[in-house]
């Protein structure tokens, strides 16, 4: 995610509709789902595939414990689709199975799965967990990666941020991928959950684990941002401009690609320094993108950028380019014949985000006006050299001759990314220059947040009438939030081996919610919870409940 997404908005559909998770087991056993792409982390779906392992492994049929093959540490096993039946090939060895209709299933009985030649950074690419080879629509297959939450984040903690960054911003960036994975979304293929490339969240396996960023993972285990007591989207992004944006100002509607979006309150846009001004404003934003103030995010070689085209080259860019978002929804006016385009005569820019992003603008040309709207359409409408602009934060200066004729256009711009929630150069300034907290980081990016566990619903009426959750925290500071809307009587808690019982009679006024001080039983480093619901006849009724870290200011 340190790229921009592609597909990003897609995902996010049901992000308004956060609910909390009905478990079963430790959160932190949770699995994800994760396609794994080629080479070029471009093709998803394979007509065939080669696997090892670093040690012994076996195929199943389907989700089965039927064993179609076992295949030794100096084997491989490739599997090619045809017409909708697989055929196994066991490299190494003379066996071969042919007409398999059902779906595979791969694990390596000591070590890690791979795909012969795949490589990550340079390195054969090993992966946790266990492989599936699952039919795609199209008559090819995915390789998905089956692996559990913690596991995943150990690899995707250090492909998002670099170590250098320090283990307080790797801590920051745990969490929000924690996040960011266990979100509900509407998934463009039903067969797994995330991508393994900035099209989700980086995943490489375990060749490109570190063990600073797997220390944040675990000192962080367990551990989300909610707001209300729902987890949040937590969005991030490489470098700010020195201001962050509001989200509904970057992204459409995920429903209705209305522009701008709806607003959500935790992700607001934040000035790393009051005394900006108004960046709404054009003669601030001309002012600001083209000063270098000492801020946060002065590290990145993004945190100021310039742009330039002469005339004729950003025409000849624009005709390709507003060709290819018109299908966005968001470019009004342009011609579908390229040649129609007519000569530039100035960029308006008609609306700014609270930090100076651009949400709208015009191409004024001699034959046409063209409104581009949202951030990203409009980073990819002007390119350079085949890339699309760092960010949208940005002003565009026009050159002219001594003719007065128009010779050049200048992009003068800031920050890398979306802009909205966490700055991760910001956050690595943050920890190892002013020695901050992982909660002080995603407070100060997250507006009205809270550091807890993942919210649960137990019902005593239900198979869900007991969990358990594990938690790392480095602070005894701890509360039991619970929602008891349906007046259940009574809670069984076991912390740490210390079995409590807890009257629910007497909430807050006026409310429903308990908070429990749970300090005294809470230590540092990882902890154990369970929450038991006892039997009785409440209904079927449910109680949500988790523990809060650190509360929301």
């Amino acid at each position: 995610m340190v790229n921009v997404r592609k597909s990003f908005v897609a995902l996010w559909v049901i992000i308004c509709m956060w609910l909390p998770l009905k478990c079963k087991a430790d959160q932190q056993q949770r699995s994800v789902r994760v396609a794994i792409s080629d080479n070029q982390c471009k093709e998803f779906a394979y007509d065939e595939i080669e696997i090892i392992g670093t040690g012994d492994f076996s195929l199943f049929k389907g989700n089965t414990s039927v064993i179609l093959a076992r295949v030794s540490r100096n084997q491989s096993a490739k599997i090619k689709l045809t017409n909708g039946s697989f055929t196994i090939t066991i490299a190494g060895g003379d066996k071969c199975l042919k007409n398999i209709r059902e779906n595979i299933t791969l694990k390596c009985h000591s070590g890690f799965l791979g795909v012969k030649n795949l490589q990550r950074h340079g390195k054969q690419a090993l992966y946790r967990g266990f492989f599936e080879i699952t039919k795609a629509d199209n008559g090819q297959f995915f390789l998905v990666n089956v692996v559990s939450l913690e596991d995943y984040l150990k690899s995707v903690v250090p492909n998002e941020m670099p170590i250098k960054f320090g283990i307080e911003a790797l801590k920051a960036q745990a969490v929000v991928a924690r996040n960011y994975a266990i979100a509900p979304r509407l998934k463009e293929f039903k067969e797994f959950d995330l991508y393994d490339s900035v099209a989700s969240q980086v995943y490489f396996g375990t060749n490109t684990e570190h063990p600073t960023s797997n220390q944040a993972v675990k000192e962080t285990e367990g551990i989300v941002l909610l707001h209300g007591g729902n987890p949040i989207l937590p969005l991030y992004f490489s470098t700010s401009c020195g201001h962050t944006e509001n989200y509904e100002n970057a992204f459409a509607d995920p429903k209705t690609n209305a522009f701008p979006g709806f607003p959500l309150p935790y992700l607001k846009g934040k000035p790393d320094n009051p005394k900006i001004g108004n960046l709404r404003d054009e003669d601030t934003a001309k002012k600001f993108f083209k000063s270098h103030p000492q801020f946060i995010d002065r590290e990145s070689k993004y945190f100021r950028w310039q742009k330039e085209w002469n005339v004729q080259e950003l025409k000849d860019i624009l005709k390709t380019s507003l060709l290819e978002q018109k299908a966005s929804g968001l470019v009004d006016g342009f011609s579908f014949n390229p040649n129609d385009l007519g000569d530039i005569q100035r960029i308006d820019v008609k609306r700014r985000g609270v930090s100076g992003q651009i949400m709208e603008l015009v191409i004024v040309t001699t034959a046409q006006k063209i409104s581009v709207k949202k951030g990203l359409v409009i980073r990819r409408v002007f390119q350079k050299d085949g890339a699309a602009l760092p960010s949208a934060n940005c002003i565009f200066e026009h050159l002219i001759d001594q003719n007065g004729k128009l010779t050049k256009i200048v992009a003068h711009g800031g920050g890398f990314g979306h802009a909205v929630g966490m700055s991760q150069y910001g956050a690595g300034f943050m920890a190892t220059h002013y020695n901050k907290s992982f909660e002080q980081i995603l407070k100060w990016y997250y507006r009205n947040v809270s550091i807890a566990t993942m919210p649960v619903l137990l019902s005593a009426d239900s198979p869900h009438r007991a969990v358990t959750q594990g938690f790392y925290t480095t602070k005894k500071a701890a509360a039991l939030v619970i929602d008891n809307k349906f007046h259940i009587p009574a809670l069984q808690v076991t912390i740490n081996g210390k079995r409590l019982n807890f009257n629910l009679v007497n909430p807050l006024p006026n409310s429903s919610t308990h908070r429990i001080d749970i300090a005294q039983y809470v230590k540092s480093g990882k902890n154990t919870i369970s929450f038991h619901v006892p039997s009785g006849t409440h209904g079927g009724k449910s109680i949500k409940l988790y523990v809060e870290i650190s509360k929301s200011e």
